[in-house]
């Protein structure tokens, strides 16, 4: 008898979640509903390791397909944390070093050579876009090539030194002086990776990362038509075609991004980093602690492949692709990680939708 009492205390003694399965569908469709969004999904790890998540809506409109937990949407930006987090582990091998020049590796490359501070840029500095680099998407080269090409081509494909060509020569601050978000600067970063290493970056990442985290359904944008994702809808239009590509080459964003995946994976991965099993505790702590930090905005600045907020109180990134956006954040005070990820792009404010999950837990 006292055995059955005591197991009845131990349960009743467990912590209740105020959210389960059910109660996150219920709040993704109202968020769907509010933001108008194709189909919605979210998965919540909690510091135990303990996985749940709920997918509400459609993943294909015109054929009335209901969006589920693992069907692969690009993930935009959330690639770059993978991109960092196999840097530091490059750097516990003593492949290279945050503080090598990036001109170690690439100089004498008329392309970097080329580039604005190409001289005085650091590993850390692409790391924490801190290397007074600019951005292609918004030049007028990009703008006009990508024109000519999708109506040449039928499609927008660039080459990676190609996009890297696009940056204006005029740096935007001195190096390590400032902060300006560039995918071109991981682009830069992805080819200082394979220059060390000797290998190439999805092989390297599957690797040292994927791999050994049981990862599966992450798998690289490494060509122009993606197996097994839902369409994306770009102002309510269907991005797929009837072949399976899109109007921009998904395989050109590589190290900006680059990876196929879903809430799960995501929360997976952070979970993994904040628990020290994907880098030492110690290199997390510099992902964190390091970067350019604006002194108007002193909660909030872009470590190293990572967003931080609150001294590391939170962490993670979002990502954007046509058709598709993506956020991921870990609070460091619960141990919980949140991913969402929706087959709709535009004006959304995901990190809201995070928040809002994260405060019924």
């Amino acid at each position: 008898m006292k055995k059955w009492i005591l197991v009845a205390l131990l349960v009743c003694c467990q912590p209740v979640l105020a959210l389960d399965q059910v109660e996150l569908a219920a709040l993704l469709e109202e968020a769907r509903a509010e933001m108008e969004m194709p189909g919605l999904r979210a998965a919540v790890r909690l510091a135990d390791g303990t996985i749940f998540s709920a997918a509400v809506g459609l993943a294909d409109v015109e054929n009335s397909v209901a969006l589920d937990d693992s069907v692969g949407m690009p993930g935009g930006s959330t690639g770059k944390t993978f991109v960092a987090a196999l840097t530091m582990l490059l750097v516990e091998d003593g492949v290279l070093a945050l503080d090598d020049p990036a001109s170690k590796w690439l100089g004498g490359i008329e392309w970097f050579d080329e580039l604005p501070n190409a001289e005085s840029m650091r590993v850390r500095h692409l790391l924490s876009h801190s290397s007074g680099m600019g951005d292609y998407p918004y030049t007028m080269r990009y703008g006009m090539l990508s024109i000519w090409r999708a109506i040449s081509r039928g499609g927008i494909r660039f080459e990676v030194e190609e996009l890297i060509d696009m940056v204006d020569r005029e740096p935007l601050f001195s190096t390590g002086e400032g902060y300006a978000y560039t995918d071109a600067g991981y682009l830069v970063l992805g080819r200082v990776l394979e220059a060390a290493s000797g290998r190439e970056y999805f092989d390297l990442l599957n690797e040292r990362i994927l791999m050994p985290l049981g990862l599966d359904e992450i798998k690289p944008q490494d060509r122009s038509i993606l197996p097994d994702i839902t369409p994306g809808y770009m102002a309510g239009a269907r991005n797929l075609r009837d072949d399976g590509s899109m109007k921009i080459d998904p395989s050109s964003e590589w190290t900006g991004g680059g990876l196929v995946t879903n809430p799960t994976m995501l929360v997976r991965f952070h979970g993994a980093l904040a628990e020290g099993r994907v880098v030492r505790s110690e290199s997390l702590e510099t992902m964190l602690d390091s970067g350019w930090r604006d002194p108007l905005m002193p909660d909030r600045h872009y470590g190293f492949g990572l967003f931080v907020y609150e001294d590391g109180g939170r962490f993670g990134h979002g990502g954007l692709w046509p058709g598709y956006r993506t956020q991921v954040m870990h609070y460091s005070s619960s141990g919980a990680t949140i991913a969402v990820q929706t087959n709709r792009d535009g004006s959304l404010d995901l990190e809201a939708l995070v928040a809002r999950i994260e405060s019924q837990l």
